[in-house]
């Protein structure tokens, strides 16, 4: 078969195996990455490690007592021993010098060291049930059956509507945690539910990443949100989306080729996504340097405008050409960036080029006047309202003419009543 008859028969629905492990690792992917966000805020990070590592011994344990593999033992088991671990955890920190960091590794090396020596227990014992039991350590996802789609959606739900019901008690706690205090609400319970929902998620993520890679399926969706946005509803949304859209990549590249694990498969593509973020994004590296290089060429326009409008002003004026010597020779300017600036200027229509001249244009003597007019002003606000001696303002105004809104200078005027010099004397510009 090609590629596109596989597509389309992948993506007809029609294939029942296909299905079990289509939803019951798109069920995993939304939650955990629900999850996620919560985890990230709140530098939950290595308690997820943790809790992954120490639900081994509950797995084992779960199939000894059960004597097969029954996903509500197994995750009954894989959960009770993820809230032992986090009690574990919390205990050693409060009863002795041991940092929290000190005390996860710990738990975790000897939660998982139990389980690594139960599940030799089990491969010794001859109960041919325990075939594939230790795919566990690495995922399944081939194992999903449809009665376990049940249980997986029943704690999904649970995930999902806890969420639901807390949601404004997280958003609380994790951004403003004064204000939370101060409320009454509590920090401990919240705490509580945030491991709860650890547990629960990373109990059911298990069989489809295994225990090594289901910290990256909770963690890496919510850290690629983040980078597309502040809005807390908006990233626990985008980070269920991400966590979505990888786990239906990951099992379409495993259907194409039966030999490649799907876990796996999934956490590439979601670190391709996070990848992706980081580099493209909105506070992405190629997007940042855009703006650094956007907003340098607009502070040298501004700057060279205000010095040509400067000139003028010293000499009284203001339409007369200048030299491109007499601009550099005003301010400290090197000719490259002078150069760039005027350039800027021509193509804006905003300064015009006389023979040897550089000449203002009305719209550009416009814009010279806001810029040195926010300039001033905001030299007059910090004397006056912030009570800044006047041979100290000129370095934050010179930031901040470049960035003002006019609403901001218009809540300016407002305070300051229209003046018409600023603190050392000089005439504040206004719009004839």
């Amino acid at each position: 078969m090609n590629f596109w008859s596989d597509f389309f028969y992948f993506f007809s629905f029609t294939d029942a195996n296909i299905n079990n492990v289509l939803l019951g690792t798109i069920l995993l992917g939304f939650t955990c990455g629900m999850v996620g966000v919560l985890v990230v805020l709140n530098k939950k990070a290595l308690i997820v490690d943790a809790v992954s590592h120490a639900i081994l011994p509950g797995i084992c344990i779960g199939f000894m007592i059960s004597g097969i593999k029954d996903s509500r033992y197994l995750i009954l088991g894989g959960i009770t021993a993820g809230a032992i671990s986090v009690f574990l955890v919390d205990w050693i920190t409060s009863i002795s010098r041991i940092k929290k960091d000190a005390s996860i590794a710990i738990v975790l090396s000897f939660m998982f060291s139990i389980g690594v020596i139960l599940l030799s227990i089990i491969q010794e014992s001859g109960n041919s049930n325990q075939s594939g039991l230790s795919d566990f350590l690495f995922g399944k996802a081939a194992t999903i059956l449809e009665e376990d789609l049940y249980l997986f959606g029943l704690l999904s739900l649970i995930i999902i509507t806890v969420i639901s019901i807390f949601y404004q008690h997280f958003k609380i706690a994790l951004f403003d945690s004064n204000f939370a205090h101060t409320i009454g609400l509590k920090n401990k319970y919240i705490q509580i539910l945030i491991s709860s929902l650890i547990i629960i998620s990373t109990a059911i993520g298990i069989q489809t990443v295994g225990i090594v890679l289901i910290s990256a399926m909770i963690i890496t969706p919510a850290s690629s949100a983040f980078f597309w946005t502040n809005n807390f509803k908006k990233s626990i949304l985008l980070s269920g989306l991400f966590a979505v859209i990888s786990s239906i990549v990951g099992v379409f590249i495993s259907y194409l080729s039966p030999l490649m694990p799907t876990g796996p498969w999934i956490i590439v593509i979601l670190s391709s996504i996070a990848i992706f973020s980081a580099v493209f994004s909105e506070k992405g590296i190629v997007t940042k340097r855009l703006k650094g290089r956007k907003n340098k060429k607009k502070m040298i326009s501004d700057n060279v405008l205000k010095y040509l409008y400067r000139i003028g002003e010293n000499h009284n004026k203001p339409s007369k050409g200048r030299s491109f010597n007499e601009i550099k020779n005003f301010r400290s300017i090197n000719s490259k960036e002078l150069s760039e600036g005027l350039r800027i200027l021509t193509s804006k229509k905003w300064v015009v080029k006389a023979g040897d001249l550089w000449v203002l244009s009305e719209k550009g003597t416009k814009e010279a006047k806001r810029i040195i007019r926010i300039h001033r002003l905001w030299e007059l606000y910090m004397q006056k309202f912030m009570q800044i001696q006047s041979d100290h303002v000129h370095e934050s105004a010179e930031t901040i003419e470049h960035i003002m809104t006019p609403e901001l200078e218009k809540e300016l005027l407002k305070y300051l009543g229209n003046p018409s010099v600023d603190p050392h004397q000089q005439k504040i510009p206004y719009e004839d």
